[in-house]
């Protein structure tokens, strides 16, 4: 038989038999169109009238608008509109995203809507990211509305309320506030509480706020597990008053606290005796018996990292040395961003109290164009005590932001030279060449070391 003589007909039907994507189960598509932006999604119905029903099935929702036009903008808007009203099947999620603030051609009344339908499709997931020039009001009842598990709000999103209102989210895992709160003021004017709100989510594990607070800051959640918290003093509201920042999660995991306010703020920690990884950057301390009480609170942690200014204000302190400062058992990584005027020794304190510490990580943030020199050609000498954590269990050394600075240099070489289980250095210079050459000179383990080096 000859190849050319192939008959149409089974051809055909060759290609029917082999014709997997139409073979494939509903769940299966789904898992496919998820990869995808929900627009793309769209586009999929053009392959078959069962991709046209599917694309309305599809579980997660996902709209970003884009920085252009009002006209292209009014597409999106009327394409959002497509989708939701005329799904049936229920919603696991509902993403909304924009980065322009400029967009004139939505309302409030258009996120308000769609929040609604959203509630009507048994939505679980809600993320709105929205910057509008208006403030928009959500619906009350999205308050009490007891199946959603997360919930992320950004921008000028607040609940439209009175001070009476008693939030009920008994499923919610994941909160996120995000600029949402500063001058949210309810119906009978009576400011906004985080406090009251909190206490409607019996339940919640995540928290994430970044926010401006004009009253006290008080998280009290047994179920607790993650804590994200940056603080700011809005620009225009230079004079407000600083409140206490109070804690108190048994269950608590994860905190981070950046605090950028520009004066003083209490700190009030209980119950923290669960925390395995700690972050603190702190623009504006007190005085030294604040931060050495927040220290207290975190010295069972695995996982610690400081900001420079914090490591900056316990350096200043002098009576803080190495028989004073807490010993921290369990720490197995330390994270320190350090200024340019660093306090060696008052680091090499904080490893002589880490007996157990397996990765340290040193960052220090510099212009690309800086060339800073040191004066004279004064170093560091690292004292004849080497901390335990050295000789027994440094595994990995970092130094992000090095430069050919005589006691850098020093103390780098220091801990490579002391740390005799240490397998990995990185190194992340500005001047990767003469750093290397640097530090491999005279060093007695340079041939015998992992080393990663980069430029910055």
């Amino acid at each position: 038989m000859k190849k050319g003589n192939k008959n149409p007909k089974t051809m055909a039907c060759s290609y029917v038999e082999y014709d997997r994507l139409s073979n494939l189960s509903d769940d299966l598509i789904y898992c496919i169109l998820s990869f995808l932006s929900t627009k793309e999604s769209y586009r999929t119905c053009v392959l078959s009238t069962r991709w046209r029903s599917i694309y309305t099935k599809i579980p997660d929702l996902h709209f970003e608008f884009p920085e252009e036009s009002d006209l292209v903008s009014s597409k999106e808007i009327k394409y959002v509109y497509a989708a939701l009203l005329r799904r049936t099947e229920n919603l696991r999620k509902l993403s909304l995203y924009s980065r322009d603030h400029d967009i004139d051609s939505w309302q409030p009344q258009d996120i308000h809507m769609w929040v609604s339908k959203a509630l009507d499709l048994k939505v679980k997931e809600l993320d709105l990211g929205l910057e509008l020039h208006e403030k928009t009001l959500l619906p009350c009842r999205l308050f009490t509305y007891e199946s959603l598990v997360v919930l992320k709000l950004r921008g000028r999103i607040q609940p439209k309320l009175d001070s009476s209102f008693d939030v009920y989210l008994p499923s919610l895992k994941i909160l996120h506030l995000q600029s949402t709160m500063f001058n949210c003021i309810f119906d009978d004017h009576i400011e906004y509480s985080l406090t009251n709100f909190l206490s409607g989510c019996p339940n919640l594990e995540e928290l994430f706020l970044e926010e401006s607070f004009t009253q006290l800051i008080n998280v009290s959640l047994n179920s607790l597990k993650r804590l994200y918290i940056c603080l700011f003093m809005p620009i225009s509201h230079p004079d407000l008053s600083i409140y206490p920042l109070q804690i108190n999660a048994p269950s608590l995991e994860v905190l981070t606290i950046m605090d950028f306010s520009l004066s003083p703020r209490k700190y009030e920690f209980t119950n923290l005796s669960n925390l395995d990884r700690a972050a603190l950057c702190i623009c504006k301390h007190s005085d030294f018996n604040s931060s050495y009480t927040i220290l207290k609170e975190f010295s069972n942690v695995k996982s610690l990292t400081l900001g420079h200014k914090t490591f900056h204000f316990l350096s200043m302190e002098d009576k803080l040395d190495n028989t004073h400062l807490l010993t921290f058992h369990n720490l197995l990584f330390l994270s320190i961003e350090i200024s340019k005027n660093c306090n060696w020794n008052m680091l090499v304190s904080f490893l002589h109290n880490a007996p157990k510490l397996k990765d340290l990580s040193i960052k220090k943030n510099i212009k690309k164009k800086s060339q800073r020199k040191e004066v004279g050609n004064m170093g560091w000498v690292g004292p004849s005590v080497i901390p335990t954590c050295l000789s027994t269990g440094l595994i990995t050394f970092e130094f992000k932001g090095i430069q050919n600075i005589q006691t850098e240099l020093d103390f780098a070489r220091y801990i490579i030279d002391h740390s005799s289980k240490l397998k990995k250095v990185k190194i992340f210079t500005p001047n990767s060449t003469k750093i290397v050459e640097s530090l491999l000179k005279g060093s007695r383990k340079s041939s015998i070391l992992v080393w990663d080096i980069k430029s910055i």
